[in-house]
């Protein structure tokens, strides 16, 4: 990768560690999307961000709190983010079919329904 991915990476990686100051779920939702849509033009970074949650194992509560509903910390920019984030991540395989499939069955099921609703619109 690029001396650019390497540093918006890493600049992913910072930011990724601000989470855990926040112990609030909304809160650490809101952040995560916001991180998102400010790597918008870094696909790369937003895949790292993808990725990392999804290795701590919190991409189905923090994405699925985004989708919720009234969630005071999230704008509607953060959501198309989230998507967009998804989209990457699923053309780069960093998340499966089988994660979504997975996640639409879970805790936040009904968000996760959501998700996979915009995501279709967004692969057309």
């Amino acid at each position: 990768s690029s001396p650019a991915d390497a540093e918006s990476i890493a600049q992913a990686d910072m930011e990724l560690g601000l989470l855990e100051e926040f112990p609030d779920a909304d809160a650490q939702s809101g952040i995560a999307s916001a991180m998102l849509h400010a790597h918008s033009d870094a696909p790369v970074s937003q895949n790292r961000i993808v990725e990392r949650l999804k290795q701590d194992g919190r991409l189905e509560s923090l994405f699925g709190e985004v989708f919720r509903q009234d969630n005071p910390y999230v704008e509607p920019p953060h959501k198309a983010a989230i998507v967009r984030a998804l989209d990457t991540a699923l053309t780069r395989g960093t998340v499966t079919s089988d994660d979504l499939r997975a996640f639409s069955r879970g805790t936040y099921a009904q968000e996760w329904q959501q998700i996979g609703v915009a995501l279709g619109d967004a692969r057309k």
